[in-house]
């Protein structure tokens, strides 16, 4: 190739990563917008906490963000209002039960914007523990070269894995699978999601950078009540499933301890303890002799107890015992 080529194809390169673009506004195609009625969400956040930021960050007497409460983000959206986090405010949100890696998306943020253009954005970052957080690898591509005005514009086709991408009553959806290399958490036990407002000056000493290290340029400044970042709600599309009620363990031939990661199996027969992966191969099997009967006071019925061996790694499995099988979602490090 000669030198004069080369410079050609750079150039081209360059210009195509320039032109890069993300999921495109609510309604159009190939948009990521999750409305908020949609039967995809089977819950939302149980619990939140606030931790306001200032209405503008670089004046300390301009007070603090006041617009709505905690509970604005608990629950549904569009139910309880909305709460503003102000400059670099935090939202922490718990869920029970939590919420877990599955097929696609697995939760979306929920802003209360009223147009496709006028974004508030923010970062996500979720834990298993609430001590040791992952965040979404953000990208913002908008200009730097000019401040976004408060009541200026962003295109959603250039930002990416940022909360408030999309108007309302559309949330912006994660998927935890983007985390799986991440060691300090556990993406198949999320039990709780913090929202991090962004600061969008393009004042590298005050404001926020995505990923690869960017400024993101998003309105600002917003010195009122509602400065900041205004979270509606927090939904879940998958969830781990609650198989530890007291129903279960009465009628069930065999269920599984979330916490301990062990199988219960109470056995009026002997059998074969059998797991398989999504693949339909068996990774493991047990025999189970017979267990004595519960007698009818007890509260914890007579079981084996099986603990998951540590050969298998972090997903779901089907687990079958005779004619009995169950989902189990191992979770813990391996």
């Amino acid at each position: 190739m000669k030198p004069q080529q080369f410079v050609l194809l750079v150039i081209s390169l360059m210009a195509r990563l320039c032109l890069a673009q993300f999921a495109p506004a609510a309604g159009q195609p190939g948009s990521t917008a999750l409305r908020a009625d949609s039967s995809c969400f089977t819950n939302w956040a149980k619990r939140c906490s606030i931790q306001r930021g200032l209405r503008q960050i670089n004046l300390p007497d301009s007070g603090f963000a006041n617009v709505g409460t905690a509970a604005g983000a608990e629950g549904p959206a569009a139910s309880n209002g909305v709460v503003s986090l102000g400059d670099g405010g935090i939202a922490t949100l718990t869920f029970d039960p939590p919420i877990t890696n599955g097929t696609g998306f697995d939760f979306a943020v929920f802003e209360n914007t009223f147009l496709d253009t006028f974004l508030e954005l923010a970062f996500v970052e979720v834990s298993t523990d609430s001590l040791s957080w992952a965040r979404f690898p953000a990208k913002s591509l908008t200009q730097t070269n000019t401040q976004t005005p408060g009541f200026g514009f962003t295109q959603p086709t250039k930002i990416n894995n940022l909360a408030g991408k999309y108007r309302h009553p559309y949330g912006t959806p994660f998927d935890l699978e983007e985390l799986a290399m991440m060691s300090n958490i556990r993406i198949n036990e999320i039990r709780y999601v913090r929202i991090i407002d962004v600061i969008g000056s393009i004042d590298s000493t005050i404001g926020s950078k995505d990923s690869e290290g960017r400024m993101i340029n998003d309105p600002w400044p917003t010195p009122f009540p509602s400065s900041g970042f205004d979270l509606d709600a927090v939904g879940v599309i998958n969830q781990l499933p609650n198989l530890n009620t007291q129903i279960t363990r009465l009628t069930a031939p065999f269920w599984f301890q979330q916490e301990s990661e062990t199988l219960m199996v109470r056995a009026n027969k002997p059998g074969t303890i059998e797991i398989f992966n999504l693949r339909g191969q068996c990774v493991y099997q047990q025999p189970i002799k017979t267990q004595p009967e519960p007698s009818s006071n007890q509260i914890e019925p007579n079981a084996a107890t099986i603990e998951i061996p540590l050969l298998l790694s972090s997903g779901s499995y089907i687990a079958r015992f005779n004619d009995y099988s169950i989902k189990i979602i191992i979770t813990s490090k391996r």
